[in-house]
């Protein structure tokens, strides 16, 4: 780039015309107009001015000389009122932030006391569970069930249908009734009875619903299990009638112990919020 390009570029970039340049060089338009075509080279009274204009050295003007580069612009600030509107406008939302955190919480305490009141009702045969399973261990069948010795494990699956949404199986109350004793066998009398029924209580896997059982040295008891239901959001129980019902087969008069029959009933009897058992398909109950 000769000189008389560069004076016209920079001229250009300040915003000058030929003319308001000569008034400040002190020279004609016409001077001006000769510089910037080379067709005259300033005199150096000229030079020198003129790269004071322009914010360079005389060096930097005649191009003998690298321009130093700018500085980077120093970043805008906020001005004072700027700063208070940032401030308010944040002030506001931690309050909205506040406000609707609160009115989230109300809503939900509502919800929660709505169904902590909600009217119960007695459901029958309907059913509660989409899936109701029990499993029995191998056990060597063919003894006299009063010579027992082998244990066997009861394995329970429940999961509930999807009218309990947010509801899952808490655990099962197995009740365990053993056989009466053999009278003759230990100096008894044939009135003698068989002992009370104890209970376990299982606790479920609140994912999957399952749960086990274990009789040890298994002597033809029977159980019938019930099954307790928990609502996540709430804490609401509630607890069913038998869903699983174990029963021996004891050929008679040799006591040998040939089958072990285990049932499921997916629709016990229970006690439910009244919403879900008018949710149920056909839905059938007494309040």
């Amino acid at each position: 780039m000769t000189l008389g390009q560069r004076i016209q570029e920079l001229r250009k970039s300040f915003g000058l015309s030929q003319e308001e340049l000569g008034e400040k060089m002190g020279v004609s338009r016409q001077a001006i107009s000769k510089w910037e075509g080379d067709q005259a080279i300033p005199e150096l009274d000229k030079l020198i001015p003129l790269s004071k204009l322009f914010g360079l050295t005389v060096g930097q003007l005649l191009g003998v000389e690298q321009p130093v580069p700018a500085p980077p612009a120093a970043p805008l600030k906020p001005s004072g009122r700027a700063k208070a509107l940032l401030a308010g406008m944040g002030a506001a939302l931690l309050i909205l932030a506040v406000l609707v955190g609160m009115l989230w919480s109300q809503v939900l305490s509502l919800e929660r006391q709505t169904a902590l009141n909600e009217e119960y009702v007695s459901c029958y045969h309907r059913e509660l569970f989409q899936t109701a399973e029990c499993r029995l261990s191998d056990i060597e069948l063919g003894f006299p069930w009063y010579e027992g010795d082998q244990d066997l494990t009861l394995d329970f699956t429940l999961r509930p249908v999807k009218q309990f949404k947010g509801w899952s199986v808490l655990g099962y109350t197995a009740i365990i009734q053993s056989r009466a004793p053999i009278w003759w066998l230990n100096g008894g009398q044939p009135e003698d009875d068989a002992p009370p029924p104890r209970t376990e209580y299982l606790t479920a896997d609140p994912k999957t619903g399952k749960a086990s059982l274990t009789l040890p040295g298994y002597q033809g008891e029977s159980v019938t299990v019930q099954a307790t239901l928990r609502e996540k959001g709430t804490g609401r129980e509630l607890t069913t009638d038998t869903v699983f019902t174990v029963t021996p087969e004891i050929a008679f008069p040799s006591l040998i112990l040939t089958a072990i029959q285990a049932e499921s009933n997916p629709a016990p009897d229970a006690v439910i919020p009244k919403s879900i058992a008018l949710a149920l398909p056909n839905p059938q109950f007494e309040s």
